[in-house]
């Protein structure tokens, strides 16, 4: 299956005779002839299709009108004008970006893009697409300020395709010492080279700009999210549950003392990591079955159009595993929250449970002491009770004493 979008990039040096080609095409006015171009060769010489191609920027046969960021179309003072900053960019040695994205016409029509019928193009959706395209790549080499870019979109051959080539008036990319193999001497050049996850990035954008698959990878997201966010609220708790409590005990053995360490991404948790990996399987596998049958649906959906859109020898499957590996990372994460969570409670648990038990083992070594206090104070009230009986028997006797002694003397008086 051949790829339904595809990317050709390269660059050339401000010495190169194709950046002189290029400046001069940018104002030509005249006509210009018929290049054959094979686009599927990696000949070098076929890649100066970019600028034998020129002849057709501008060309109204073949429906190729230069447009730049901010303009659909290039009066001739405009186009004097841009001509003048490349120009400017070459006097400083800036290396010219030369990229051609061709695409499938059947796959442009499948798209609502591409009119069969009337063999026309939605411009103004192609232009839109280069021009979020081209920030992206910008953006992405940090270039967003200092470069500028024309293009131009052909579509009277089997394959649409779109030409652009960027610049940079004043270069801001560092200074590289290159060999060069023809002269056999070291020069001194900005660095051209873009970055590999740039032409992914663009790519991906030309692919994504004109199949909006965005609702359906929504959808994806959405039931990423739900499973994440329903372990968050603790639906279930792992510690506990028959299948995954005794997983649960040995994950946390596992893990370091550092709880700030205890990130599903960090190296020091790798011992612990295939027994969290398993938490995971049987929590989705026992409580969101439908969910991930589901997400494995839309996710084999989107690897068929990928592989569609960029051909059997593309990576198109690693957007399903992307996928996966994040829903296992952030649930590995969510775990790992229940676990800090379980770890904290458990040593608050001890911490009561020691303090319970030195308060009952300070109770009872002070029972000796108020046993004795007790047996002391219940003496004290003995003897005082002793004490006031025997003064009233004491007061008794005295009384009594008394009382005889009144008796006995008044029996010699007469009553």
């Amino acid at each position: 299956m051949s790829p339904a979008v595809v990317l050709r990039s390269k660059f050339v040096t401000s010495q190169s005779n194709a950046f002189n080609q290029y400046i001069n095409y940018i104002d030509r006015e005249d006509a210009k002839g018929h290049v054959h171009v094979n686009q599927s060769s990696n000949d070098k010489d076929d890649f100066f299709v970019f600028f034998d191609f020129m002849d057709y920027m501008d060309d109204g046969e073949k429906q190729g009108e230069l447009f730049t960021n901010r303009n659909d179309q290039l009066n001739f003072n405009e186009k004097k004008t841009l001509k003048e900053h490349f120009q400017l960019a070459q006097q400083n040695e800036s290396p010219m970006w030369q990229d051609v994205i061709s695409f499938d016409n059947d796959w442009l029509a499948k798209q609502g893009v591409y009119f069969p019928e009337s063999h026309m193009v939605d411009e103004e959706k192609m232009r839109d697409m280069v021009r979020k395209t081209m920030n992206t790549v910008l953006q992405s080499e940090g270039m967003e300020q200092s470069a500028i870019w024309t293009a131009s979109l052909h579509y009277n051959t089997d394959n649409i395709h779109v030409h652009v080539a960027t610049v940079e008036p004043h270069p801001t990319r560092e200074r590289m010492h290159i060999f060069d193999e023809e002269s056999g001497a070291w020069n001194e050049e900005y660095r051209a080279k873009r970055k590999p996850k740039t032409l992914e990035k663009m790519k991906s954008n030309v692919a994504n700009m004109l199949m909006d698959r965005t609702n359906e990878r929504n959808k994806i997201d959405d039931l990423l999210r739900g499973t994440i966010h329903q372990k968050k609220e603790k639906q279930v708790s792992l510690s506990s549950y028959r299948k995954t409590k005794e997983l649960f005990t040995e994950a946390m053995k596992q893990l370091p003392s550092d709880k700030k360490q205890w990130r599903y991404g960090y190296e020091s948790i790798h011992a612990a990591r295939p027994y969290i990996d398993e938490i995971t399987d049987i929590y989705l596998q026992q409580f969101h079955a439908d969910d991930m049958e589901q997400l494995h649906e839309r996710l084999d959906e989107e690897v068929e159009v990928m592989k569609e859109m960029y051909g059997e020898e593309s990576d198109y499957e690693q957007y399903k595993q992307t996928k996966l590996d994040d829903l296992t990372k952030r649930m590995g994460n969510a775990v790992l929250a229940e676990m800090r969570a379980y770890d904290k409670e458990q040593k608050a648990f001890t911490f009561q449970h020691r303090k319970s038990n030195n308060r009952l083992s300070h109770n009872q070594m002070q029972q000796p002491y108020q046993s004795y206090d007790s047996h002391k104070a219940s003496f004290n009230v003995s003897l005082i009770k002793l004490q006031k009986a025997m003064r009233k028997t004491f007061h008794d006797y005295e009384k009594e004493k008394n009382q005889r002694e009144f008796d006995q003397m008044m029996e010699g008086y007469d009553m």
